[in-house]
């Protein structure tokens, strides 16, 4: 065999990523909304199937969770650029005195400020905050829960 001649493994993998990648690139664009991020992802997801290629005994369903772990990382990515945009933009009036409320929020733990401030000024569900802290859909509710009984000892 000389070094023209492509290896079994690259013939295997040509034709897997032949029969996905369109595919792919449509549900990653489904749930991204934006062609380039989709393909990004299904492009990264498929260079970690071609890296363990040889150990996956069905690199179909491997890729799948692939493709959907790196659409949750860009759409993560995204928010957090989205809400940072929001943070530096401008304020129109300037404030004087330092806000009361960062005050009272700044003497909890940060995961219970986050959670504080993704659930009452982002407005985000308890799933999403769960999403974007990377924490347990089930601490949300109780670390929410935690944070409210700190800030009423606070303010009383």
């Amino acid at each position: 065999m000389n070094d023209r001649e492509p290896t079994t493994i690259a013939v295997a993998f040509d034709a897997f990523y032949r029969r996905e990648f369109d595919g792919q690139v449509r549900r990653a664009w489904l749930m991204l909304g934006d062609e380039q991020l989709a393909i990004d992802a299904v492009s990264t997801a498929f260079v970690r199937v071609y890296e363990r290629w040889n150990s996956l005994e069905s690199p179909g369903p491997y890729l799948n969770r692939t493709v959907l772990n790196g659409c949750r990382d860009a759409a993560r990515r995204r928010a957090r650029r989205r809400r940072l945009i929001e943070r530096i933009r401008p304020v129109e009036a300037t404030v004087d005195q330092p806000d009361e409320l960062c005050e009272l929020l700044l003497r909890l733990p940060f995961r219970q400020r986050a959670v504080v401030v993704l659930r009452h000024y982002v407005g985000m569900t308890e799933a999403e905050i769960s999403a974007a802290l990377d924490i347990p859909a089930g601490s949300v509710g109780p670390t929410l829960h935690r944070a409210h009984a700190r800030l009423r000892e606070v303010l009383s």
